[in-house]
């Protein structure tokens, strides 16, 4: 087992996969100590750089965001090393399929028959988050698709519809607001919680690290009230944090990636990826042009 800080374990990637499952089962969460290197991370932020400048301020009011944070939307396609490196990650993706996938048996007459869903890309986007921003209020991410949640001492087979990956792009502890956390409130019910009896962790992380977490997860950015002096390479003093979520194949994606990543960069992408964008059918039959599976659409 990985060291611990309070809740949240940390696992090295060559650990067996079932200890991630443990943990993200017990806990609702799990950082990879060593998910990738610091010289990549540096490359992805050097990829989103020249969107985060065309942006400006004020940043995007949607949602948990007010105008502070400035966003690099459509992230697979701006970013080929988040797309290659961090999304493809085969310990991330391996997880989505044990959490995500869906596998169920239904009749036709007398004859049985099993399907499978494999998941799909919801979102990626990067967040650069500067100084003077408040917390966030503690959420669950799969509020999106109207999630309910039975109460439960102990996880069960496709509980969750959403498994998000946090990769930082520089060191992210509480003064600059790395997200706050409650492990173990992915078992929680519906009703309100009082957060004022629960202990809130900060996922605080090195550059290289990951933080995988479960859509019913509570959680939420922490506050970043002034500047540190720390120097970035946007050249503005903020926190980047490069989040993907995928979801479960036979929900809606938060963004529609037909509109969000033209059919010809498409084709430039992995096999993986397409698939994961929803270029192949969930089956039985559902994600269908023409009758047929929509990947012939890339050859």
């Amino acid at each position: 087992m990985g060291s611990l800080q309070p809740g949240v374990q940390r696992l090295r990637r060559d650990q067996p996969l079932e200890d991630f499952v443990r943990a993200l089962e017990q806990d609702g969460c799990v950082i990879v100590s060593d998910f990738t290197t610091p010289e990549v991370v540096s490359k992805a932020n050097a990829e989103v750089q020249p969107f985060l400048h065309a942006q400006g301020l004020p940043g995007a009011k949607v949602g948990a965001l007010a105008g502070k944070t400035q966003t690099v939307n459509r992230l697979i396609g701006r970013s080929k090393t988040v797309r290659e490196k961090f999304f493809s990650d085969p310990l991330y993706q391996e997880l989505c399929e044990h959490f995500l996938a869906m596998e169920t048996t239904a009749w036709y007459g007398d004859e049985a028959r099993t399907n499978k869903s494999h998941p799909l890309l919801s979102i990626a986007i990067t967040f650069d988050i500067p100084p003077g921003t408040p917390a966030q209020g503690l959420h669950r991410d799969d509020k999106n698709h109207h999630a309910r949640h039975p109460p439960t001492d102990r996880y069960y087979n496709n509980r969750d519809m959403l498994l998000g990956l946090f990769v930082p792009g520089c060191d992210t502890f509480k003064a600059n607001g790395a997200t706050r956390i409650v492990p173990g409130s992915h078992l929680w019910g519906d009703d309100k919680p009082d957060f004022s009896t629960i202990s809130v962790t900060d996922a605080e992380m090195n550059v290289g690290e990951a933080f995988i977490m479960l859509g019913s997860l509570y959680h939420g950015a922490g506050s970043y009230p002034e500047p540190l002096g720390i120097n970035s390479e946007s050249g503005r003093e903020s926190r980047t944090v490069h989040a993907m979520f995928s979801c479960s194949g036979v929900h809606r994606q938060e963004e529609i990636s037909f509109l969000s990543y033209p059919i010809e960069e498409v084709k430039t992408y992995s096999k993986l990826v397409q698939d994961r964008l929803g270029w192949k059918q969930s089956e039985p039959n559902l994600g269908w042009v023409d009758l047929r599976s929509p990947e012939f659409m890339l050859e």
